[in-house]
């Protein structure tokens, strides 16, 4: 079980790599302002990877190891709340100075807080197979 929850983290890390970084361009192009100097698309990755492996590692835990029967749902509540608890950093992100248009950074990066849990949820029934009752 861990294996597969480590490759399931390492490819919704990617993919929502990904779709982080095509929504930053499509939303650059869309408002005519580029946000790649402070989000780096080499970040988004890294950072995308690493929530995807902090995934992993919890599913394990939580699912594989502790409350087996109920850590699903525990696992995807707690995957939600986390998505939800990180976006606080990007309003508090504290911009430079010289930085145009600085209220439209949390419409790009609150998004991406949220493309981690997508990716999992979507990729999970193809690493796990859904309990039956």
């Amino acid at each position: 079980m861990f294996k597969r929850s480590l490759i399931l983290g390492l490819v919704a890390g990617l993919f929502a790599g990904i779709a982080a970084v095509i929504y930053q361009k499509v939303y650059a192009g869309a408002l005519g302002y580029d946000f790649a100097t402070i989000v780096k698309p080499l970040n988004i990755f890294a950072a995308t990877l690493i929530g995807g492996i902090i995934a992993a590692l919890g599913y394990w835990l939580i699912v594989g190891l502790w409350l087996k029967e109920k850590g699903e749902i525990i696992f995807n509540l707690l995957l939600a709340i986390a998505s939800f608890a990180t976006i606080l950093g990007a309003f508090a992100y504290k911009l430079p100075l010289d930085v145009e248009m600085p209220e439209l950074f949390p419409g790009l990066t609150v998004p991406m807080h949220f493309f981690p849990a997508l990716a999992w949820f979507t990729f999970k029934p193809l690493f796990f197979k859904p309990v039956q009752k």
